[in-house]
């Protein structure tokens, strides 16, 4: 399992006089797990639960097999445990607070998350990680309060600031969203994603019924990646705003023929169902 030390998060070697046995299999354990025989690790940390129920290594490290394995309520109780027996350690909150999400606990990822912010605000991307829970909670003060405090520690991380835009465009905060769109995209030229950024931008001002504008986008998206079946049904949107329809039914069928349905991002919406009925 080629993955697997990008699931353990943590490794934590204990030293415990009273439960030696069990320190020296939560050793061989975490041995195991860095060889990626995450068996032989489960196994091992597994014995060394029921030798010393008190020593905590053994239940963090036992969780991260459990997630591993998509186990996830075992993970949760595993790291559980181990946060009863030592309730500061920020790495295995964290770890709980990823799994919480994984599963859409989201409340309950805030909460581990706060807790980590408590003790160590400055633990990395930890802003970031809440905000996103706040965004699916639909809670965009905090995560743009979230997202903001991200940014002042990592000025420069594309993906808080990318989201920054998306959540003051839910507050409908449109000229702060349009300001940060100028400075991304002069910030960060040369990123992968840039004909999103300029797709989302163009979307941006086709809400706000600036037509020219958003064809003006939209057109540098698709000047970027020729490929890209979302951004041919903006344009097609564009279009049917602008009452061109000969281009509209062009750039969605175009779309289609992309596999636009099979995009992460798409989803039917009203410029989908207007153009399915105009165009088919």
């Amino acid at each position: 399992m080629k993955k697997l030390l990008s699931i353990i998060l943590l490794l934590i070697l204990c030293q415990s006089l009273s439960a030696q046995t069990a320190d020296e299999l939560n050793t061989l354990g975490i041995k195991y797990a860095k060889n990626d025989k995450a068996d032989k690790a489960f196994s091992a940390f597994d014995k060394a639960i029921n030798l010393d129920p008190n020593l905590p290594g053994p239940y963090a490290n036992r969780g991260n097999i459990h997630r591993l394995r998509k186990e996830f309520e075992l993970a949760i109780a595993d790291y559980s445990k181990f946060l009863e027996l030592s309730p500061d350690n920020i790495n295995v909150l964290y770890a709980r607070a990823g799994v919480y999400k994984g599963v859409k606990e989201f409340k309950k990822a805030i909460s581990d998350y706060s807790k980590v912010i408590e003790i160590k605000p400055s633990f990395e991307d930890i802003f970031f990680d809440r905000a996103y829970s706040y965004i699916r909670l639909e809670d965009y003060e905090h995560a743009k309060n979230d997202l903001e405090s991200q940014l002042k520690i990592s000025p420069k991380d594309f993906k808080s600031f990318a989201n920054l835009i998306n959540v003051k465009k839910k507050l409908k905060l449109y000229d702060e969203a349009l300001a940060d769109y100028e400075k991304i995209i002069i910030e960060f030229p040369n990123e992968p994603n840039l004909h999103i950024l300029y797709n989302n931008r163009a979307v941006t001002y086709k809400e706000l019924n600036r037509p020219d504008e958003a064809l003006e986008d939209i057109n540098k998206a698709l000047k970027i990646n020729k490929n890209y079946s979302v951004g041919y049904l903006t344009r097609a949107g564009i279009y049917l705003d602008l009452e061109d329809k000969e281009n509209a039914c062009k750039d969605f069928k175009k779309a289609l023929s992309l596999d636009l349905e099979k995009h992460p991002s798409f989803e039917v919406d009203e410029d989908f169902k207007k153009l399915k009925s105009l165009c088919d």
